[in-house]
């Protein structure tokens, strides 16, 4: 238990040292001025920020993390994320509104092939235009919609039944 905690704080120091270096910048941080960034430099950077966190995460103040204690950190962590989320959640899921809305770069109210390329979940010009219902060249909100269930049907179907590292699940 005394390793998992050790663990723990380390693990949750290096994320936090992450998170300020970051924020400080390497400017911050090179304190020599000579562009680069030593281990004493790094870690006087980040002793404050993850000495705050620490005491933040010791709930009782023991000066020892509990594995309740970090198990609190990590849902407050996740309830304050969700919280920053908001505008862009519905029901759990990212909002499809402004979902469309950031895909539509030109503003022009329609999603084209060319908007969807390099995505993620960029779909190959015969799905796209299959989607197309209204043979416009974009999808709208609606089109779009009905493509995503639709590939996300397929996935499932074909992971489900086909792959045959899932076929035990």
């Amino acid at each position: 238990m005394r390793t998992k905690t050790v663990f723990a704080i380390f693990a949750l120091a290096t994320l936090g040292a992450t998170a300020v270096y970051a924020e400080k910048g390497m400017k911050d941080a090179d304190a020599s001025g000579d562009g680069f960034v030593s281990l004493d430099e790094f870690k006087s950077a980040h002793s404050a920020r993850i000495e705050e966190q620490f005491v933040r995460m010791d709930s009782d103040s023991d000066g020892l993390l509990s594995q309740d204690e970090i198990t609190a950190a990590r849902k407050a962590r996740r309830g304050d994320r969700d919280k920053k989320r908001d505008g862009d959640r519905r029901q759990g899921k990212r909002n499809p509104a402004e979902m469309f809305k950031r895909l539509d770069a030109d503003e022009s109210g329609g999603v084209s092939l060319a908007e969807l390329d390099g995505k993620r979940f960029s779909p190959d010009a015969a799905t796209f235009q299959a989607a197309d219902a209204d043979g416009s060249g974009e999808l709208d909100q609606a089109e779009m919609h009905a493509m995503m269930k639709a590939r996300s049907a397929e996935r499932h179907v074909r992971t489900t039944t086909t792959d045959p590292i899932h076929i035990w699940s």
